[in-house]
């Protein structure tokens, strides 16, 4: 009797049609996160993606946005985070600390300057002295002739005050600017290699429609590139992204030297991982070429 059962299990899942065998995968999903639950689907079944279209799969997402949440969606996270923690560091920031710190310097002299002149316009006012000797010439001054220099002495102290902390605080925004910007490029730089992923679709369903002209699916070559590339090429993507943020924004990781001396092996090492996600481009439309 056990034997029996077990043969009539294995004929009703036998004869479960494709779509029928799609739902009941992704019913048997585990996780709330669709990006993953459908990539673990792919993975195991890639021969039923040409009816995951006409299956009615509740949540099951379509291959641009398949696409754009896998790859570009998580690199433009990813690119966030490395903007995040490099945004305020490296040598930039270590030229807006000193010009900070040389700032304040210099304020503090030239506040003491003025403290020692308002000081001495005190001392001059209250002073029953009727000529006094200040260092600003060598003759000596009535009391309104060293008051009036000292007056004029103490505005020009005063301006020229203010006029360095304008220039110092234009200088800090350049520096500023130029650290913001270099940011956004160097974290904004690896969603190229995402974007050019995803974008590259069009093309090569161009090639792989000459590579299986028989191919009943050829049409929808597109679609499964952009299914493949993200499901097989995730973490691989991720990896590479991590190795490109590092590279781009070494020096601001304390990284400097180390990627400045490599070279070519950087260039080496990126075409390397690019093309290396083509075999699972190829892998995943040749699993539909025999069904």
């Amino acid at each position: 009797m056990e034997s029996v059962y077990q043969d009539e299990a294995e004929v009703s899942e036998v004869q479960l049609t494709p779509q029928d065998q799609l739902r009941l995968q992704w019913q048997q999903q585990p996780g709330g996160i669709a990006l993953l639950r459908q990539k673990n689907v792919i993975d195991q079944n890639a021969e039923l993606l040409p009816y995951a279209a006409v299956a009615g799969l509740r949540g099951w997402i379509s291959p641009g946005m398949f696409a754009l949440q896998g790859l570009v969606l998580i690199a433009f996270i990813a690119a966030a985070l490395n903007w995040q923690m490099t945004r305020h560091s490296g040598k930039l920031q270590d030229e807006i600390t000193a010009l900070q710190a040389s700032s304040q310097t210099e304020i503090r002299r030239q506040e003491e300057i003025i403290s020692a002149t308002q000081a001495e316009i005190r001392r001059i006012s209250s002073s029953p002295n009727t000529s006094f000797k200040l260092h600003l010439s060598a003759v000596p001054f009535s009391r309104e002739q060293a008051l009036a220099a000292l007056n004029n002495s103490l505005e020009e102290s005063r301006n020229s005050e203010e006029q360095y902390k304008k220039n110092m605080a234009a200088r800090e925004h350049k520096l500023r600017a130029r650290q913001s910007a270099l940011a956004i490029v160097n974290s904004g730089s690896p969603l190229i290699f995402s974007l050019a992923l995803f974008l590259a679709a069009g093309l090569f369903s161009q090639g792989a429609q000459k590579e299986f002209p028989r191919n009943r699916h050829a049409r929808n070559l597109a679609d499964y590139y952009l299914y493949f590339i993200t499901a097989e090429g995730l973490w691989l993507n991720l990896v590479l992204l991590g190795f490109l943020f590092v590279a781009f924004s070494g020096a601001d990781y304390g990284l400097g030297e180390i990627f400045s001396s490599v070279g070519p092996l950087f260039w080496v090492v990126f075409w390397i991982g690019f093309y290396g996600l083509l075999p699972f481009q190829h892998s995943g439309i040749r699993s539909l070429e025999f069904t």
